[in-house]
């Protein structure tokens, strides 16, 4: 009997990490027979107080030459004097020194649509009603020439 002749499929609730590393290790090694190995690899940049409290930043990861701009957060004590456009700035500059091209995010009609649309970001893609009554949108940014 061939293994593939047991097959079945199953939802797991929770799955573990060992599991979600072996999908993603399987995935990224077929990706790799198609494309430049990814080398994805974390860049984050922090705001701090005198004490080291965190009070904003920007993450995200670089791979294919292009950086994805997870998370921004900045604390309201600073908002609107310039800090998430420093850290756009900022990170999309190391970015840059690592070989990027292009940065892409995603952002919710509640967050910072006009935010990033002000730093250069260009609205390639719209999910109405996700959440319900929201809509979440997808950017770019081209970095160099």
């Amino acid at each position: 009997m061939d293994a593939l002749d047991a097959v079945k499929m199953t939802v797991v609730e929770e799955p573990s990490e060992e599991e979600l590393r072996t999908l993603i290790r399987s995935l990224v090694r077929y990706n790799e027979t198609r494309a430049a190995p990814e080398k994805a690899r974390d860049l984050a940049v922090f705001i701090r107080s005198e004490d080291g409290s965190l009070l904003g930043g920007a993450m995200g990861y670089t791979h294919w030459e292009w950086l994805f701009v997870s998370h921004l957060w900045v604390d309201e004590r600073l908002r609107g004097q310039g800090w998430g456009g420093r850290l756009m700035a900022s990170i999309e500059d190391a970015a840059v020194r690592r070989g990027c091209h292009s940065a892409h995010l995603d952002t919710f009609s509640f967050q910072a649509l006009g935010f990033y649309e002000k730093q250069g970001y260009t609205r390639f893609g719209t999910l109405p009603d996700y959440p319900r009554g929201e809509s979440r949108y997808f950017l770019n940014k081209r970095l160099t020439k």
